[in-house]
Protein backbone atom coordinates (compact mmCIF):
# COMPACT_ATOMS: atom_id res chain seq x y z
CA UNK A 1 0.00 0.00 0.00
CA UNK A 2 3.24 2.34 0.78
CA UNK A 3 4.77 1.59 -2.48
CA UNK A 4 1.35 2.83 -4.59
CA UNK A 5 1.17 5.89 -2.74
CA UNK A 6 4.37 6.91 -2.96
CA UNK A 7 3.83 6.30 -6.75
CA UNK A 8 1.28 8.49 -6.59
CA UNK A 9 2.99 11.47 -5.10
CA UNK A 10 5.81 10.79 -8.15
CA UNK A 11 3.25 11.12 -10.18
CA UNK A 12 2.20 14.36 -8.79
CA UNK A 13 6.14 15.53 -8.39
CA UNK A 14 6.66 15.01 -12.09
CA UNK A 15 2.99 16.93 -12.55
CA UNK A 16 4.86 20.18 -10.40
CA UNK A 17 7.90 20.20 -11.89
CA UNK A 18 9.22 19.20 -8.28
CA UNK A 19 12.36 17.14 -7.91
CA UNK A 20 11.78 16.12 -4.56
CA UNK A 21 9.80 16.06 -1.62
CA UNK A 22 10.87 16.11 2.25
CA UNK A 23 9.15 14.88 5.13
CA UNK A 24 9.81 15.20 8.71
CA UNK A 25 7.23 13.07 10.89
CA UNK A 26 3.65 13.67 11.11
CA UNK A 27 0.63 12.95 9.07
CA UNK A 28 1.96 12.98 5.60
CA UNK A 29 5.37 10.55 6.78
CA UNK A 30 2.72 8.62 8.69
CA UNK A 31 0.64 7.82 5.16
CA UNK A 32 3.14 7.36 3.44
CA UNK A 33 5.24 4.60 5.15
CA UNK A 34 3.26 3.32 7.59
CA UNK A 35 5.47 4.86 10.83
CA UNK A 36 4.55 6.80 13.01
CA UNK A 37 8.04 8.74 14.20
CA UNK A 38 8.51 11.76 16.90
CA UNK A 39 9.15 15.12 15.72
CA UNK A 40 11.92 15.92 18.32
CA UNK A 41 15.35 17.65 18.42
CA UNK A 42 17.23 15.29 16.30
CA UNK A 43 16.22 15.30 12.72
CA UNK A 44 14.16 12.62 10.58
CA UNK A 45 13.51 12.84 7.15
CA UNK A 46 12.25 10.76 4.24
CA UNK A 47 13.14 12.24 0.58
CA UNK A 48 10.72 10.93 -2.39
CA UNK A 49 11.95 11.68 -5.68
CA UNK A 50 10.25 11.58 -8.74
CA UNK A 51 12.60 9.36 -10.38
CA UNK A 52 14.78 7.29 -7.29
CA UNK A 53 13.69 5.35 -4.80
CA UNK A 54 13.16 6.85 -1.37
CA UNK A 55 15.92 8.12 1.20
CA UNK A 56 15.70 8.12 4.73
CA UNK A 57 18.18 10.06 7.22
CA UNK A 58 17.48 9.29 10.40
CA UNK A 59 19.30 9.09 13.74
CA UNK A 60 20.71 5.88 14.58
CA UNK A 61 17.92 5.15 17.63
CA UNK A 62 15.65 4.94 14.47
CA UNK A 63 17.04 2.51 12.43
CA UNK A 64 15.39 -0.20 13.57
CA UNK A 65 11.68 1.13 14.24
CA UNK A 66 12.08 2.29 10.13
CA UNK A 67 13.42 -1.13 8.95
CA UNK A 68 10.48 -2.66 10.65
CA UNK A 69 8.19 -0.51 7.70
CA UNK A 70 9.55 -3.11 5.37
CA UNK A 71 10.24 0.32 2.82
CA UNK A 72 12.78 -0.10 0.25
CA UNK A 73 14.86 3.11 0.49
CA UNK A 74 18.50 3.75 0.81
CA UNK A 75 19.26 4.90 4.42
CA UNK A 76 21.63 7.37 5.89
CA UNK A 77 22.22 7.19 9.72
CA UNK A 78 23.93 9.52 11.84
CA UNK A 79 24.78 9.48 15.74
CA UNK A 80 24.19 12.27 18.14
CA UNK A 81 27.77 12.81 18.86
CA UNK A 82 28.59 12.92 15.43
CA UNK A 83 26.03 15.74 14.21
CA UNK A 84 23.67 15.11 10.84
CA UNK A 85 25.17 17.49 8.38
CA UNK A 86 26.87 14.50 6.83
CA UNK A 87 24.19 12.47 6.55
CA UNK A 88 22.41 15.27 5.05
CA UNK A 89 25.42 15.42 2.96
CA UNK A 90 25.46 12.08 1.60
CA UNK A 91 21.54 11.57 1.24
CA UNK A 92 22.24 14.37 -1.33
CA UNK A 93 24.95 13.35 -3.22
CA UNK A 94 23.12 10.14 -3.69
CA UNK A 95 20.36 12.10 -4.94
CA UNK A 96 22.29 13.67 -7.92
CA UNK A 97 20.81 17.08 -9.51
CA UNK A 98 18.20 18.68 -7.44
CA UNK A 99 17.44 21.67 -8.27
CA UNK A 100 14.32 22.09 -6.88
CA UNK A 101 12.95 20.57 -3.61
CA UNK A 102 9.27 20.71 -1.69
CA UNK A 103 8.92 20.72 1.92
CA UNK A 104 5.96 20.90 4.25
CA UNK A 105 5.79 24.51 4.64
CA UNK A 106 3.72 24.36 8.03
CA UNK A 107 6.19 21.52 9.65
CA UNK A 108 9.29 21.12 8.48
CA UNK A 109 11.42 23.55 10.93
CA UNK A 110 13.87 26.03 9.79
CA UNK A 111 17.20 24.14 11.34
CA UNK A 112 16.49 21.01 8.58
CA UNK A 113 15.64 22.84 5.37
CA UNK A 114 19.33 24.74 6.47
CA UNK A 115 20.90 21.42 6.49
CA UNK A 116 18.92 20.81 3.36
CA UNK A 117 20.36 24.21 2.06
CA UNK A 118 23.95 23.46 3.09
CA UNK A 119 24.03 19.36 1.72
CA UNK A 120 22.83 20.92 -1.87
CA UNK A 121 24.05 24.92 -2.11
CA UNK A 122 21.40 26.95 -5.02
CA UNK A 123 18.92 23.92 -4.41
CA UNK A 124 15.27 25.79 -4.47
CA UNK A 125 12.93 25.35 -1.69
CA UNK A 126 9.62 25.95 -1.99
CA UNK A 127 5.93 25.07 0.25
CA UNK A 128 4.53 22.16 -1.04
CA UNK A 129 2.11 21.91 1.52
CA UNK A 130 -0.70 22.51 -0.72
CA UNK A 131 0.03 19.75 -3.62
CA UNK A 132 1.19 17.17 -0.82
CA UNK A 133 -1.72 17.69 1.36
CA UNK A 134 -3.81 16.74 -2.01
CA UNK A 135 -3.09 13.15 -2.14
CA UNK A 136 -4.84 12.80 1.25
CA UNK A 137 -7.38 14.80 0.76
CA UNK A 138 -9.87 11.68 -0.56
CA UNK A 139 -10.17 9.01 1.93
CA UNK A 140 -10.55 5.31 0.71
CA UNK A 141 -12.31 2.87 2.06
CA UNK A 142 -10.23 1.34 5.12
CA UNK A 143 -9.66 5.34 6.22
CA UNK A 144 -13.22 6.02 6.37
CA UNK A 145 -13.50 2.79 8.47
CA UNK A 146 -11.10 4.28 11.12
CA UNK A 147 -12.45 7.69 11.52
CA UNK A 148 -16.41 5.75 11.77
CA UNK A 149 -14.67 3.47 14.44
CA UNK A 150 -13.11 6.89 15.68
CA UNK A 151 -16.45 8.41 15.97
CA UNK A 152 -18.09 5.35 17.55
CA UNK A 153 -15.82 5.62 20.65
CA UNK A 154 -16.03 9.31 21.12
CA UNK A 155 -19.79 8.65 20.96
CA UNK A 156 -19.78 5.99 23.30
CA UNK A 157 -17.74 7.95 25.73
CA UNK A 158 -19.60 10.96 25.55
CA UNK A 159 -22.76 9.04 26.70
CA UNK A 160 -21.05 7.62 29.55
CA UNK A 161 -19.47 11.21 30.76
CA UNK A 162 -22.81 12.64 30.53
CA UNK A 163 -24.48 10.30 32.97
CA UNK A 164 -21.39 11.66 35.22
CA UNK A 165 -22.06 15.22 34.45
CA UNK A 166 -23.58 16.66 38.27
CA UNK A 167 -23.63 20.48 39.79
CA UNK A 168 -20.21 21.10 41.85
CA UNK A 169 -18.26 19.07 39.41
CA UNK A 170 -15.81 20.94 38.24
CA UNK A 171 -14.89 20.47 34.49
CA UNK A 172 -11.08 18.76 34.88
CA UNK A 173 -13.15 16.01 36.77
CA UNK A 174 -15.65 15.83 33.89
CA UNK A 175 -12.26 16.06 31.75
CA UNK A 176 -10.43 13.61 33.68
CA UNK A 177 -13.20 11.18 33.19
CA UNK A 178 -14.21 11.68 29.82
CA UNK A 179 -9.97 10.55 29.11
CA UNK A 180 -10.89 7.20 31.03
CA UNK A 181 -13.74 6.35 28.95
CA UNK A 182 -11.85 7.13 25.45
CA UNK A 183 -9.28 4.51 26.87
CA UNK A 184 -11.90 2.16 28.10
CA UNK A 185 -13.96 1.83 25.16
CA UNK A 186 -10.96 1.24 22.85
CA UNK A 187 -9.24 4.56 21.50
CA UNK A 188 -5.15 4.27 20.53
CA UNK A 189 -4.77 7.72 22.00
CA UNK A 190 -7.22 11.71 22.31
CA UNK A 191 -7.17 13.15 18.98
CA UNK A 192 -6.34 16.47 21.38
CA UNK A 193 -6.87 17.85 24.64
CA UNK A 194 -10.09 17.48 25.31
CA UNK A 195 -12.26 21.36 25.43
CA UNK A 196 -15.01 20.49 28.38
CA UNK A 197 -16.20 24.33 29.26
CA UNK A 198 -19.28 25.64 31.10
CA UNK A 199 -21.26 28.27 31.97
CA UNK A 200 -19.21 31.84 31.13
CA UNK A 201 -15.94 29.40 29.79
CA UNK A 202 -17.89 27.89 27.08
CA UNK A 203 -17.67 31.17 25.07
CA UNK A 204 -14.45 30.21 24.86
CA UNK A 205 -14.38 28.47 21.33
CA UNK A 206 -10.60 26.69 22.23
CA UNK A 207 -10.57 27.25 26.27
CA UNK A 208 -9.11 24.90 28.62
CA UNK A 209 -10.86 23.17 31.31
CA UNK A 210 -10.09 24.20 34.63
CA UNK A 211 -10.93 24.17 38.59
CA UNK A 212 -14.60 25.82 37.92
CA UNK A 213 -17.60 23.95 39.39
CA UNK A 214 -20.46 23.61 37.23
CA UNK A 215 -24.08 25.12 37.99
CA UNK A 216 -27.17 24.54 37.87
CA UNK A 217 -28.44 26.32 34.57
CA UNK A 218 -25.08 26.35 32.28
CA UNK A 219 -24.43 25.75 29.33
CA UNK A 220 -21.76 22.57 29.31
CA UNK A 221 -19.71 22.25 26.16
CA UNK A 222 -17.62 19.02 24.74
CA UNK A 223 -15.35 19.32 21.87
CA UNK A 224 -13.30 15.82 21.74
CA UNK A 225 -12.41 13.23 19.43
CA UNK A 226 -10.16 9.54 19.36
CA UNK A 227 -7.77 8.33 17.67
CA UNK A 228 -7.74 4.93 15.66
CA UNK A 229 -5.07 3.71 13.51
CA UNK A 230 -3.55 7.55 13.18
CA UNK A 231 -7.44 8.83 12.48
CA UNK A 232 -9.17 10.93 14.50
CA UNK A 233 -12.30 11.94 15.19
CA UNK A 234 -13.81 15.52 16.30
CA UNK A 235 -17.35 15.73 17.64
CA UNK A 236 -18.73 18.95 19.64
CA UNK A 237 -22.34 18.60 21.46
CA UNK A 238 -23.30 21.21 23.63
CA UNK A 239 -25.36 20.77 26.61
CA UNK A 240 -27.56 22.25 29.42
CA UNK A 241 -26.92 21.49 33.34
CA UNK A 242 -30.51 21.01 34.89
CA UNK A 243 -32.26 23.89 32.82
CA UNK A 244 -31.96 26.34 29.93
CA UNK A 245 -33.38 29.51 29.85
CA UNK A 246 -35.76 30.49 26.56
CA UNK A 247 -33.07 32.96 25.75
CA UNK A 248 -30.41 29.72 25.90
CA UNK A 249 -32.81 27.92 24.24
CA UNK A 250 -33.41 30.40 21.37
CA UNK A 251 -29.70 30.26 21.30
CA UNK A 252 -28.99 26.81 21.04
CA UNK A 253 -31.42 26.11 17.81
CA UNK A 254 -30.26 29.04 16.06
CA UNK A 255 -26.75 26.82 15.76
CA UNK A 256 -28.80 23.52 15.20
CA UNK A 257 -30.58 24.93 12.58
CA UNK A 258 -27.00 26.48 10.66
CA UNK A 259 -25.76 23.07 11.63
CA UNK A 260 -28.61 20.92 9.89
CA UNK A 261 -29.00 23.20 6.90
CA UNK A 262 -24.86 22.22 6.50
CA UNK A 263 -25.31 18.50 6.04
CA UNK A 264 -28.47 19.47 3.57
CA UNK A 265 -26.29 21.15 1.33
CA UNK A 266 -23.13 18.53 1.35
CA UNK A 267 -22.43 17.12 -2.07
CA UNK A 268 -20.26 16.75 -4.71
CA UNK A 269 -19.64 20.16 -6.92
CA UNK A 270 -21.12 22.68 -4.11
CA UNK A 271 -17.79 24.57 -3.46
CA UNK A 272 -16.31 25.22 -0.09
CA UNK A 273 -17.31 29.17 -0.30
CA UNK A 274 -20.62 28.20 -0.73
CA UNK A 275 -21.10 25.74 2.04
CA UNK A 276 -19.74 28.16 4.65
CA UNK A 277 -21.61 31.11 3.41
CA UNK A 278 -24.85 29.56 3.67
CA UNK A 279 -23.88 28.37 7.38
CA UNK A 280 -22.65 31.60 8.19
CA UNK A 281 -25.65 33.29 6.56
CA UNK A 282 -28.18 30.95 8.77
CA UNK A 283 -26.47 32.61 11.50
CA UNK A 284 -26.18 36.19 9.92
CA UNK A 285 -29.48 36.53 9.83
CA UNK A 286 -30.28 35.80 13.21
CA UNK A 287 -30.90 37.58 16.10
CA UNK A 288 -27.05 36.49 16.99
CA UNK A 289 -24.95 37.49 14.50
CA UNK A 290 -22.66 39.61 16.20
CA UNK A 291 -21.37 36.01 18.14
CA UNK A 292 -19.68 34.45 14.70
CA UNK A 293 -16.14 34.45 15.92
CA UNK A 294 -15.24 31.16 12.95
CA UNK A 295 -15.76 29.58 9.81
CA UNK A 296 -17.90 26.50 9.31
CA UNK A 297 -15.53 23.49 9.28
CA UNK A 298 -12.59 21.75 8.30
CA UNK A 299 -11.42 18.55 6.65
CA UNK A 300 -10.66 15.48 9.05
CA UNK A 301 -8.26 12.24 8.89
CA UNK A 302 -4.77 11.69 9.84
CA UNK A 303 -5.00 15.48 11.41
CA UNK A 304 -7.66 17.06 13.22
CA UNK A 305 -7.78 19.94 10.95
CA UNK A 306 -6.39 19.56 6.99
CA UNK A 307 -7.37 20.76 4.22
CA UNK A 308 -10.25 20.91 2.70
CA UNK A 309 -11.06 24.28 4.54
CA UNK A 310 -14.75 25.11 4.65
CA UNK A 311 -14.47 28.81 4.45
CA UNK A 312 -15.51 31.79 2.32
CA UNK A 313 -13.15 32.30 -0.60
CA UNK A 314 -12.18 28.88 -0.79
CA UNK A 315 -13.79 27.97 -4.29
CA UNK A 316 -12.57 24.08 -4.48
CA UNK A 317 -15.22 21.75 -5.00
CA UNK A 318 -16.42 19.13 -2.54
CA UNK A 319 -15.84 15.88 -3.78
CA UNK A 320 -16.64 12.13 -2.73
CA UNK A 321 -14.87 10.72 -0.63
CA UNK A 322 -13.54 13.86 1.31
CA UNK A 323 -14.71 13.87 5.06
CA UNK A 324 -15.13 17.44 6.91
CA UNK A 325 -16.51 18.64 9.67
CA UNK A 326 -19.60 21.11 10.20
CA UNK A 327 -19.12 23.09 13.00
CA UNK A 328 -21.20 26.27 13.43
CA UNK A 329 -20.90 28.33 16.83
CA UNK A 330 -22.03 31.38 18.91
CA UNK A 331 -20.21 32.86 21.28
CA UNK A 332 -21.85 35.24 23.73
CA UNK A 333 -18.77 36.30 25.82
CA UNK A 334 -18.54 35.45 29.65
CA UNK A 335 -22.02 33.97 28.78
CA UNK A 336 -22.21 30.81 27.06
CA UNK A 337 -21.03 29.29 23.85
CA UNK A 338 -22.88 26.63 22.07
CA UNK A 339 -21.13 24.45 19.22
CA UNK A 340 -22.42 21.32 17.17
CA UNK A 341 -20.17 19.86 15.58
CA UNK A 342 -20.03 16.58 13.46
CA UNK A 343 -17.94 14.59 11.43
CA UNK A 344 -19.07 14.28 7.71
CA UNK A 345 -17.82 12.13 4.67
CA UNK A 346 -18.76 13.19 1.47
CA UNK A 347 -20.90 10.74 -0.81
CA UNK A 348 -21.29 10.09 -4.39
CA UNK A 349 -25.17 11.79 -4.46
CA UNK A 350 -24.92 13.75 -1.43
CA UNK A 351 -23.26 13.46 2.64
CA UNK A 352 -23.59 11.04 5.14
CA UNK A 353 -22.83 11.75 8.92
CA UNK A 354 -20.78 9.58 10.81
CA UNK A 355 -22.01 11.24 13.55
CA UNK A 356 -25.15 10.15 15.54
CA UNK A 357 -25.22 11.15 18.63
CA UNK A 358 -28.44 13.36 19.33
CA UNK A 359 -28.19 17.07 18.33
CA UNK A 360 -31.68 17.74 19.77
CA UNK A 361 -31.74 20.29 22.75
CA UNK A 362 -30.66 18.11 25.44
CA UNK A 363 -30.72 18.68 29.66
CA UNK A 364 -28.73 16.30 31.41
Amino acid sequence: MSNSKINKLQNLLIKEDVDALALVPGSNFLYLTGGNFHLMERPTILIISKDKKPIAILPVLEIDSFKKLKLDADIFEWQDSDGYQAAFSNAFNKLGLVKKIGIEGQRMRVFESQAIEKASPGIEIINAHKFINHIRIKKDESEINYLQKAVDIAEKTLNETIKYVDVNKTELEIKNFLIQQLYRFGAEGIAFDPIILAGGNSALPHGHSSDYKIKEGDCLLFDFGATVHGYHSDITRTFFVKSASDDQKNFYETVLKANKIGLEISKPGLSLHKLDDTVLNTLENSEFSEFIVHKTGHGLGLDVHEDPYVMRKNHDLLESGMVITIEPGLYKKNSLGVRIEDDVVITNDGCKSLTTFTKELTII
